[in-house]
């Protein structure tokens, strides 16, 4: 099975679907690949969270190549190819301006795809609806009515609506997963730079064991809140 997943930012594959993808790559019979859409420079713009003081020295242009390499390390953790990952480097925070291009660029990756994996839609965060957006539009394009959408929240961007609740499942993981989620998790360290964001992801990825998913169809698309 060719599973093509869509991260808007360069850690949403742990917060997002990183749980179950780890079953799908012991699995050993799936050709995986992994796109991230956005490079992650807008990381410190909120002045809502407290930063390590290094971060007033940072450009936007280190952050994105820092989050970027934290990108590619988790490739690399992963053991998936490093061919199978894809660099859109669309600037953070600006991803609605890209939907156009973006459709165009997931068309070659997604046309054989078995598998799709992307956020929610109706998203409150300018990138996820984005990447949304990119995903849905590429795929009615290709008229890819035969495929599965899995859809999925990254942790802190909301919950599933009721009208889905029969696409929707519980996927819980053993104590083996959540130390590799745990692992996983120290390679972003450009999170690690802020304050009350990092003990958020920290202390969720330490404590879950649980994740909500849905699965939708072709004909399903516009139908439901989340889809």
């Amino acid at each position: 099975m060719k599973i093509v997943i869509f991260e808007p930012h360069p850690d949403d594959l742990l917060f997002g679907p990183g749980p179950i993808l780890l079953e799908w790559i012991k699995e050993k019979k799936h050709d995986i690949h992994i796109v991230t859409v956005t490079d992650g420079r807008a990381c410190y713009r909120s002045g809502d969270d407290t930063f390590s003081e290094d971060v007033a020295t940072m450009t936007e242009d280190d952050v994105a190549e820092m989050r970027i390499s934290e990108a590619k390390q988790s490739i690399e953790y992963l053991r998936l190819p490093s061919e199978n990952h894809h660099l859109f480097n669309f600037h953070d925070a600006d991803g609605q301006k890209y939907v156009k291009e973006g459709i165009k660029r997931a068309k070659p990756l997604i046309k054989d795809a078995n598998r799709i994996v992307l956020p929610s839609n109706n998203n409150d965060h300018v990138d996820h609806q984005a990447t949304y957006d990119i995903v849905v539009g590429a795929a009615k394009e290709l008229n890819l009515t035969e495929i599965e959408y899995f859809v999925y929240f990254e942790i802190s961007r909301g919950r599933f609506q009721k009208d889905s609740k029969d696409n929707q499942f519980q996927y819980t993981i053993n104590e083996e997963d959540a130390f590799t989620l745990q692992e996983w998790l120290k390679i972003y360290q450009s999170q690690a730079k802020t304050k009350w964001r990092w003990k958020m992801y920290s202390t969720y990825i330490h404590k879950a064991r649980t994740w909500t998913y849905a699965r939708y169809n072709f004909e399903s698309i516009g139908k439901y809140y989340n889809f």
